[in-house]
């Protein structure tokens, strides 16, 4: 075993995963991105094609049957970005928890774990100043280390982009190894210790090098196959394992190398690469079965690889550093170098450097107000860089302010005036998101990400005013007006800045939301947050008049505020809300009116949904006599020589499927029996005569309750009534030829049915309905536990 462990050739595949952070800063809620249809948002498009797949990633047998499912990260090296992690712990806890896992079992396989830490929001380190750096670095470590509890061992640089002074940083913060591009190499050792000339396809990727900083400090730096990279990327490598082996193999062939690595955008596996996370899976099942190679990570590499050799990089241009998407260095991300992504004839990115200069002078300013005012704040008791080093945890939702507050005073730190220093910290995590880079990467300042990185500036901007003379709003969409859209109906980035604004508050906006909430929602739906806000009173001051008292928290800058709202309806414009809002220790009050067409889309969604359920709400009685009416219709319908008119169709229809609804949504207060009929008789008649977006509906309302009943499973267990449930939904929308997705059905119940864990002895019964969901879920019947074997460190 030892020698057939020495044949085998060390592979790495790592996988940069990142979102930039997207939420609307007025109230922290990711706004409806309609270009990412048919998802409500890029980040929920991008985590169903790829983040959520790679942790569920299907291995299916010749007929499409699922034989395993395989949490890809357990695999490779990877790292995810801070901000999209955070919004994954909220939104999809599930597979979040699912990659943490993967880290801890690689840890207990190889002795080092797959994940590595990145600078916190995706900054190009070299064009930052020290401390923002020095901060960009130390977020991105203790937001790790808090998720994946233990110290990272290597950290992901933003685009790869790296010079002397970030290598300083790095080592500072303990950082005991990067991942580079071959492109960033000028020269390395060679074996007798003499520097050599390299092109990108000559610099060795078998073994990591040693890179050096300003102060003479040395951090070990993979840089990756190159081929290899461009193929997985855009060469559709992915599309058959078979294939990804075979040019495995042919290099292990070739060159017979100690280590073959690569590194991508995680995004190909599943995202721009349909299916490619299967292809990953397919490729992991098939190096395990096989003796040529064994997949590891870099820092269990690097543990038994001590690099000793040096390689130089380039300087690239004005000496600012290199990168992995920049031929010329990082100039991408401050002016117009000719490097874009989905420009249009005639196009120019000249917008790039006054977006750089707008936001380095808005960065300035406000470093100049943050350092004077943390210093008379705290009374010198912390200095304001370790201050702003420890608001991380804050920043990644780990404790709320209040908390964060508390234990700085523990330590000894004095604070005078708890929402002012809120109020500064805020608007420093803004600063740093104002320089994300993926504002400058694409081809147009009137894109979404640009538009994003302008919207933190404004923010920003009103957070430090109160602080300065100076108008920073002013000056930073002064400078913007150089920045100049390539289509001209949008303007410059002034044009956008001041759009954004002059948008209403944001605690207008969560107003706006709880008075519906609670005028349309029932009482189960009725809710207290909307992103940051927190509901703390509500009150109907007149329901004649619709006069509403409310009070609202801002969580993150500790403000209160008192809202006065006045709800009228008008023939042309729908609703009309009008809100007079008093803010704590302010004076005077604000006025703002919201109607029907400004309501925020994805806002506007969730309250059709409220309405939708309030009107599906049938009595018990109710739902049986029209499930009883409608097997009469069916048979009336499938028989009779006159059909019914077009709109009493219709209106049996909209009754069906609100029945159907308040079947699955009303407590366990009618015989199942009874039920099941009722569903089934709906079914009929939906099936037989209902269109093609009626069926759609049963669907989504299968769906649904599948999901619900597997949520349950997670929670509370499997067990012999929750199966057997589960698989008569399943039964009764086949039996109808409705066919609603099982996808989470099949991650909640693989460890169960194809017997990768089990809780508890099975009784006959519940072999029997085991077997029968393994078959209902689409899991090959040939499918057991076949852990993958990979060598142990």
């Amino acid at each position: 075993m030892k020698q057939e462990n020495q044949q085998k050739t060390s592979v790495i595949l790592h996988g940069h995963f990142y979102q930039p952070p997207r939420e609307n800063p007025l109230v922290e809620i990711i706004p409806q991105q309609v270009s990412a249809k048919p998802a409500v948002d890029w980040n929920e498009r991008v985590y169903s094609e790829c983040y959520r797949t790679n942790a569920y990633s299907r291995y299916l047998d010749g007929f499409g049957h699922v034989l395993d499912i395989i949490n890809n990260y357990e695999y490779i090296s990877f790292n995810f970005g801070p901000t999209l992690l955070s919004w994954m712990e909220k939104y999809h806890k599930r597979t979040y928890l699912r990659i943490l896992e993967a880290d801890r079992k690689s840890v207990e396989r190889l002795g080092h774990g797959n994940a590595i830490a990145q600078a916190y929001n995706h900054t190009i380190l070299p064009l930052g100043t020290v401390n923002d750096t020095r901060i960009q670095i130390a977020w991105g470590i203790e937001d790790f280390s808090h998720r994946f509890n233990r110290l990272p061992e290597g950290m992901w640089l933003p685009e790869t982009a790296v010079n002397p002074k970030v290598i300083d940083i790095l080592i500072e913060k303990g950082i005991k190894y990067i991942i580079l591009s071959p492109y960033q190499v000028t020269s390395v050792e060679d074996q007798s210790g003499v520097m050599k000339d390299v092109k990108p396809f000559e610099v060795p990727y078998s073994e990591p090098f040693l890179v050096e900083g300003e102060k003479n400090g040395l951090i070990p730096a993979f840089f990756y196959q190159p081929d290899l990279a461009s193929q997985i990327s855009f060469g559709h490598l992915l599309r058959d394992a078979d294939h990804m082996y075979k040019q495995l193999y042919q290099i292990k062939q070739a060159y017979k190398p100690p280590l073959i690595h690569t590194a991508t955008d995680g995004e190909i596996y599943g995202h721009h690469e349909p299916f490619g996370d299967m292809a990953l899976a397919a490729l992991i099942k098939k190096i395990a079965a096989k003796s040529d190679f064994t997949l590891t990570n870099y820092a269990t590499y690097l543990e038994h690889h001590v690099p000793k050799k040096r390689a130089i990089l380039h300087k690239g241009e004005e000496n600012k550093g290199s990168s992995w998407s920049c031929s010329h260095g990082v100039s991408r991300w401050y002016k117009d170098c000719g490097c874009s992504t989905g420009s249009l004839e005639g196009w120019n990115q000249k917008w790039r450097e006054p977006l750089r200069e707008a936001v380095s002078y808005l960065g300035a300013r406000v470093d100049e107000i943050f350092n004077e005012k943390i210093t008379s704040l705290t009374s010198q008791t912390i200095a304001p860089l370790d201050l702003l080093s420890s608001y991380a945890q804050v920043i990644s939702n780990f404790v709320d302010i209040d908390t964060y507050f508390d234990e700085l005073e523990a330590t000894g730190v004095k604070i005078h005036n708890r929402e002012i220093l809120a109020r500064l910290l805020e608007g420093q995590k803004f600063k740093h998101y104002m320089f994300t880079s993926c504002g400058w990467f694409f081809n147009d300042i009137a894109g979404i990400e640009p538009k994003q990185n302008i919207q933190y500036g404004v923010e920003c901007a009103n957070l430090f005013q109160p602080f300065t003379d100076i108008d920073l709003l002013k000056e930073f969409t002064s400078i913007l007006s150089h920045a100049k859209s390539n289509r001209r109906s949008e303007g410059s980035g002034r044009t956008i800045a001041r759009s954004l604004a002059h948008v209403p508050p944001g605690e207008s906006e969560a107003g706006a939301y709880f008075l519906m909430n609670r005028n349309f929602a029932t009482v189960e739906n009725h809710t207290v947050t909307y992103g940051k806000f927190r509901l703390l009173n509500y009150k109907v001051d007149t329901q004649i008049n619709r006069k509403y008292s409310l009070t609202l928290l801002d969580t993150k800058l500790k403000k209160t505020y008192s809202i006065k709202a006045l709800v009228q309806t008008q023939e042309h414009d729908g609703y009309t809300v009008t809100m007079k809002i008093e803010e704590d220790e302010v004076e005077g009050v604000r006025e703002y009116t919201f109607n029907s067409s400004s309501i925020p889309l994805k806002m506007l969604e969730e309250v059709y949904s409220w309405i939708d359920r309030s009107m599906n709400n049938m009595s018990d009685e109710h739902m049986l006599k029209v499930a009883n009416d409608i097997s009469h219709y069916t048979l009336l319908v499938q028989h009779a020589k006159n059909v019914a008119s077009e709109t009493l169709f219709i209106e049996s229809m909209g009754t069906s499927l609100s029945a159907l609804r308040s079947l699955f949504a009303t407590p366990a207060t009618i015989d199942w029996d009874k039920k099941r009929e009722s569903i089934s008789n709906i079914l009929k008649f939906i099936s037989r005569t209902g269109r093609e977006i009626d069926h759609r509906t049963v669907k989504t309302i299968f769906s649904n309750e599948i999901e619900r009943v597997c949520r349950s499973i997670d929670t509370l267990g499997f067990n012999y009534e929750r199966g057997s449930y589960l698989l008569d939904l399943l039964n009764i929308a086949r039996e109808h030829s409705f066919q609603p997705s099982i996808t989470l059905a099949q991650e909640s119940l693989q460890e169960v049915t194809i017997g990768k864990s089990l809780s508890f002895y099975p009784s006959p019964l519940t072999s029997t309905l085991l077997r029968e969901l393994k078959i209902a879920l689409n899991f090959s019947s040939s499918a057991h536990f076949e852990p993958i074997e990979l060598p142990h460190v």
